[in-house]
């Protein structure tokens, strides 16, 4: 009877452990981003010397969104800037910034591959903890 009970006891812990390992890379995984540069949405439509662009308060909201999703995956941030906005081109970057601690922390912002409609383009950007 207590074998059993044992048993069952050891399988909902890894049960339990599997379950938050699974969230915790799904949760780390969000440090990649998918936005479409909609040039019909006013607010959001942004060009950046010619080229179609993320807005830096798209950039901002994500990464503050998500850069420290759970506690065990990054660091609490707060008053997350931008310094521009971020171009709708492969390979462009940019350095944001964030307060944590009571310093500031750079946080490096790549566009990863641009897609789709070249009207409406789909950017895949990833921000690096």
């Amino acid at each position: 009877m207590q074998r059993g009970f044992l048993l069952g006891a050891v399988g909902g812990a890894v049960a339990v452990a599997a379950a938050a390992g699974l969230v915790t890379w799904l949760c780390a995984a969000k440090d990649l981003q998918h936005t479409t540069v909609d040039p019909i949405a006013q607010d959001l439509y942004v060009r950046v010397d010619g080229h179609l662009a993320v807005a830096d308060t798209v950039l901002e909201a994500r990464i503050q969104g998500w850069y420290h999703p759970l506690p065990w995956i990054g660091r609490e941030i707060h008053d997350v800037s931008c310094p521009s906005h971020l171009k709708a081109v492969a390979g462009a970057a940019e350095t944001c910034t964030a307060r944590s601690g009571g310093e500031r922390i750079p946080i490096p912002v790549r566009v990863i591959d641009v897609g789709g409609d070249p009207v409406k383009p789909r950017v895949t950007w990833k921000f690096y903890r």
